[in-house]
């Protein structure tokens, strides 16, 4: 498994879909995304906070309410332009002892916003990445890729949909 970066959210110039860009070293993985995924993952790494729980805030507050610790999220297969992907979660007994280890499916969209919501890594299969990954030196820096696509709309602005 290849350990992966979040480097942002953009927009697609091709269809105006909202995009998140993994990175690991000199590649980058770009997964098209839904609008509350994006808006989601967004918020978390603009620093701000909802006013009430997103479902990922409830999911979070979930697994800490099952003794549960999400070890990290694994996007392990690209099929038809399609990724699948796991959360990897250690639930522990009152002792804090590893009760058990569970893997639940996901879209990778919602693992990412669970994952920068609670600091855990990512991963990616090193066959996904062969596959849809691109050389991290084609693209511009995310702060370029933002500002151009945006139209210089506020990125800061919790309402930005990406």
């Amino acid at each position: 498994m290849v350990p992966l970066e979040v480097m942002g959210v953009s927009q697609s110039e091709k269809d105006g879909f909202p995009v998140v860009w993994l990175r690991n070293e000199n590649r980058v993985l770009p997964i098209v995304v839904g609008l509350p995924e994006a808006n989601a993952i967004q918020i978390v790494l603009l620093g701000q906070t909802p006013p009430r729980p997103l479902t990922h805030d409830l999911i979070c507050n979930l697994l800490a309410g099952l003794r549960g610790e999400l070890q990290s999220v694994t996007i392990y297969k690209l099929d038809h332009e399609i990724f699948f992907a796991h959360l990897n979660i250690q639930q522990r007994t009152l002792a804090g002892q590893v009760d058990q280890v569970l893997r639940v499916d996901t879209r990778p969209s919602d693992g990412i916003a669970i994952a920068v919501r609670m600091k855990c890594p990512i991963y990616a299969a090193e066959e996904v990445l062969d596959a849809a990954g691109q050389d991290a030196s084609l693209l511009a820096e995310p702060d370029e890729v933002e500002d151009e696509e945006s139209g210089g709309e506020d990125q800061d602005d919790p309402e930005f949909e990406s």
